[in-house]
């Protein structure tokens, strides 16, 4: 029994990276199209799926993520195995892992021990490369990071009703997964310029370079590291608008994905975007977002993150 319990653990250690989902409005500033400098995936999220561009050139990539809906989504770009599909992601991970997370939250261990116990080899194989953050419903968050030639997914695994965006009841049909190409020729984008680094190592996050500012913000995230917590999460960013003290309790009550509410909508809070985990030690990347005078805070999405100094609050005057 201890053994099946242990592996059934190890399996949501690993699998915890994959499904990590009013003032004026607040929203951050869309690509020009136009621009053809700008090597661009735009992606809309609605009715529980993603639309867009299912390719893109190599390099530096920024991807925009428009959320038509009314709850808040996030697009978490994952790297997948030769000869895995989004399909394949969906049918044997995504709908092993709500099984086995529904088992989990009713303490049947053994019973969860043999649903993980099933997950295909593959899994390991999976990298993880940033993404717009939590996006607040009717806002737009845009993301930049270096991507490789292969075949990629989006993922958002926000819960609503206690079942994850991203699982599909129906095989072979996909919900909250876009499947996209980045292409072996080079996109014209150099990496982006910004106003301010916040970088990300084990003992926390701290901005190391530049200032925030009213307005548009570059913001540059350095992975010094990339830690795997006992929750089964790594570090990543995203940015919270704080009305108050109770704002920043509900964010950190509401960033643990193995509480019933957590990560469920609608948020007890306005995100506005950031960067998604589990991006390898060592990489960067950026985000832009708008930055009206008022009170707001870093967050990442780890139980008791501010116990790891993954909490970071600021003000804009």
């Amino acid at each position: 029994m201890m053994k099946q319990i242990k592996k059934a653990l190890l399996f949501i250690c690993i699998l915890s990276s994959v499904f990590a989902c009013d003032q004026s409005k607040i929203s951050t500033e869309p690509v020009s199209k136009a621009d053809d400098s700008i090597n661009l995936l735009e992606i809309n999220a609605a009715g529980m799926r993603f639309e867009g561009n299912h390719t893109i050139p190599s390099g530096w990539t920024t991807i925009q993520l428009n959320n038509l809906d009314n709850m808040l989504h996030f697009a978490m770009v994952v790297r997948l195995p030769e000869g895995i599909t989004a399909n394949t992601y969906s049918d044997d991970l995504g709908s092993k892992f709500q099984k086995g997370y529904e088992l989990m939250l009713e303490g049947r261990n053994e019973e969860v021990a043999e649903v993980f116990g099933s997950i295909p080899e593959w899994l390991t194989e999976l990298s993880y490369h940033g993404g717009p953050g939590f996006i607040s419903g009717n806002r737009s968050a845009e993301a930049t990071q270096y991507l490789e030639p292969g075949n990629y997914l989006v993922e958002c695994y926000i819960k609503s009703n206690g079942v994850f965006h991203s699982y599909s009841p129906v095989p072979g049909e996909l919900t909250m997964l876009f499947p996209f190409t980045v292409t072996d020729t080079p996109g014209n984008m150099a990496e982006p310029q910004a106003n301010a680094t916040l970088t990300i190592n084990e003992t926390g996050m701290k901005l190391t370079e530049g200032a925030l500012k009213s307005g548009k913000n570059s913001i540059r995230v350095a992975f010094d590291t990339q830690i795997r917590y006992p929750s089964f999460v790594g570090q990543d960013v995203h940015v919270v608008r704080v009305n108050s003290d109770a704002d920043i309790d509900a964010a950190l009550n509401w960033m643990d994905w193995q509480k019933p509410k957590g990560l469920l909508v609608p948020s007890p809070v306005t995100f506005l975007g950031g960067i998604n985990d589990v991006m390898p030690t060592g990489s960067t990347a950026y985000f832009t977002v708008d930055l009206s005078p008022g009170r707001y805070a870093f967050i990442s999405e780890t139980p008791e993150a501010d116990k790891k100094g993954l909490l970071k609050e600021f003000e804009i005057p």
